[in-house]
């Protein structure tokens, strides 16, 4: 007995020290993840336990006893301890570069009311004596109604520098007078866009304050020199940060509006510094009707300028409606209190065919803003009309937000071939001040993307950041529980928007973060999937998401964030503030 005893711990140690020594006489793979469970978005080789990382890519998917054959002297070992490791997470819509741009920015809580953001800037102002101008993000515009908020009540925090506060969209601004003063704005001056970009002004005609949508206040900012590249890259190193601690491995840059030269000169210098965490897919930005004639030279200028192996430049963004806070969305049936209001477009129906079909004919990807049902349709319809006209190009057209959408248009969507971009921390119950305007109907149709899902719609998931507010809406793994859940965080007995066959499945929403993000950004040969031969850009996290509940998700941590083999993110002692910052 005590022989047999002896023979099995040996065989025992034996076997440990197997599994420690390194089994090839060299340095061996850069890394090795073993004991983990693999979920690698391959439909041939979908879980494994182990991957095996060199010289930046993917070598190895499989078991773990055929990985510990790679590893060498040199090899960092990952026993994952059974924590899940999945591919890199891709945001498909966000604005990485206008939050770089805007470090010195005032935050503002979307629920502060007039006076509490009147004392904010106050305060701000008096702790930045030497800011040119005092800029500020988040509010929260739904709450000021229909006649929005008054640059009066900005003159009584600040009145000798001008005074820009960005609405929690990112689709309007509140100034004071002396920014009216200084850009020489008064009720003389015409609307840049009537109908879609105006300033909303009293019974006078006078300006009051409220800029609605993008060319009322984006030049302007540009024009006051709120951002350079200086100030752009050295803003950069705290958000990029954010993104990898959330285990985003790509982004796509949805638009830098008029800070566009000033954004791609800093993507080039932090690419050329190496400090870019992640992928940078950008995009050519459409917010003027007079910006389409050259789009196409604009694009491929871009694109040759400013390509490495980090930045791509990869599609043509056309902004072409608002907002539902703002009631500027492009909706088929008045706003409820507002007959005469249908929210606008920046290119009407046929303008919007036409450079559709222009862009598609030359191979032009597209990403196409839009949020209410009349710019959905108008946009299904462009794209249908190119189609008709090019045939089938391979030019891959992505819809953002798709908020509403009307119902015969539901099923438009998979015979077209278009791409449904969204931000799942958006599919719950919207704030009761969106009510009165939306009317019930609109609220019953709010974020329907699973029946998209049913007929085989391509879903691909982002945060839409800094229009997201808090760094939660950055957070993959935030944006998956509201997917599933169609409620608001803590609060899972309360109401479910849309009911629950409006819920979207884990496998959904994984693909849409990963393999089908790939694809909508032409990265799907690269990322996006565990594969013998990609770029090794990988996340692990704390637990199974397979094994955690749906309400649970958002407490799961991010261990390690890997981009093209290199360890950008880390846990550790620091994230304590992403933690707190996330309400965990």
């Amino acid at each position: 007995m005590h022989r047999r005893i002896r023979i099995l711990v040996g065989a025992v140690f034996i076997a440990l020290l197997s599994c420690a020594t390194p089994r090839i006489d060299g340095p061996g793979a850069d890394h090795v993840f073993v004991d983990g469970a693999v979920y690698t978005l391959n439909d041939e080789q979908p879980w494994a336990s182990a991957v095996v990382v060199d010289d930046g890519r993917i070598t190895f998917v499989g078991d773990d006893s055929e990985a510990r054959g790679f590893i060498g002297r040199e090899t960092a070992v990952h026993k994952l301890g059974g924590h899940m490791l999945l591919p890199g997470f891709i945001d498909t819509h966000a604005h990485p570069i206008l939050v770089a741009g805007a470090g010195d920015s005032l935050r503002i809580d979307p629920e502060d009311d007039a006076d509490a953001i009147q004392k904010a800037v106050a305060r701000y102002a008096r702790k930045h004596p030497d800011l040119a101008v005092i800029r500020g993000f988040g509010f929260g515009v739904a709450q000021f109604g229909p006649g929005g908020p008054s640059k009066h009540v900005l003159d009584e925090a600040v009145r000798d520098r001008p005074v820009i506060l960005v609405d929690n969209g990112g689709h309007s601004a509140w100034g004071n007078s002396r920014t009216f003063e200084i850009l020489g704005i008064d009720r003389e001056t015409p609307d840049p866009i009537p109908g879609s970009h105006y300033y909303k002004r009293d019974a006078e005609g006078e300006p009051t304050g409220w800029m609605l949508e993008s060319q009322t206040f984006m030049p302007a900012m540009a024009k006051l020199g709120s951002a350079t590249v200086e100030s752009t890259v050295s803003g950069a190193a705290q958000p990029f940060a954010l993104w990898s601690a959330m285990g985003v491995t790509t982004v796509f840059d949805a638009g830098m509006s008029a800070f566009e030269p000033t954004g791609f000169e800093a993507i080039a210098q932090l690419d050329r510094e190496g400090r870019l965490p992640f992928r940078l897919v950008t995009s050519h930005m459409i917010q003027h009707p007079d910006q389409v004639d050259a789009a196409v030279d604009r694009f491929h200028e871009l694109r040759q300028r400013y390509t490495t192996d980090r930045v791509q430049v990869g599609s043509v963004k056309i902004h072409n409606d608002g907002t539902l806070e703002a009631r500027t969305a492009a909706v088929l049936d008045p706003w409820v209190g507002e007959p005469d209001n249908r929210g606008g477009v920046l290119l009407e129906r046929d303008a919007l065919r036409a450079f559709v079909t222009r862009l598609d004919a030359a191979g032009i990807d597209m990403h196409i803003h839009v949020i209410g049902d009349r710019a959905v349709r108008d946009a299904l319809d462009a794209v249908e009309a190119a189609r008709a006209a090019n045939g089938e190009t391979g030019v891959r057209v992505t819809l953002c937000h798709v908020e509403l959408v009307a119902d015969d248009d539901l099923p438009r969507f998979a015979p077209l071939g278009v791409i449904v971009q969204t931000t799942p921390v958006w599919h719950a119950p919207p704030p009761p001040e969106w009510m009165p305007s939306l009317g019930p109907d609109r609220l019953a149709r709010l974020e329907r993307f699973a029946p998209l899902a049913r007929d085989g719609v391509r879903l691909t998931f982002g945060s839409d950041f800094p229009a997201s507010g808090t760094i939660r809406g950055i957070s993959p793994l935030h944006n998956i529980e509201t997917g599933m859940t169609r409620q608001r965080f803590g609060e899972p007995e309360g109401e479910i928007l849309g009911g629950p066959q409006m819920r979207l499945d884990l496998e959904t929403l994984l693909r849409g973060y990963t393999r089908d993000a790939a694809y909508q950004l032409r990265l799907e040969h690269e990322v996006g999937s565990i594969e013998v031969g990609k770029q090794a850009d990988l996340v692990v996290l704390d637990a199974n998401l397979f094994d955690v509940r749906p309400h649970a998700i958002h407490r799961v941590k991010v261990r390690l964030t890997m981009t093209a083999g290199e360890i950008v993110h880390e846990r550790g002692i620091r994230d304590w503030f992403v933690d707190w910052a996330l309400g965990l």
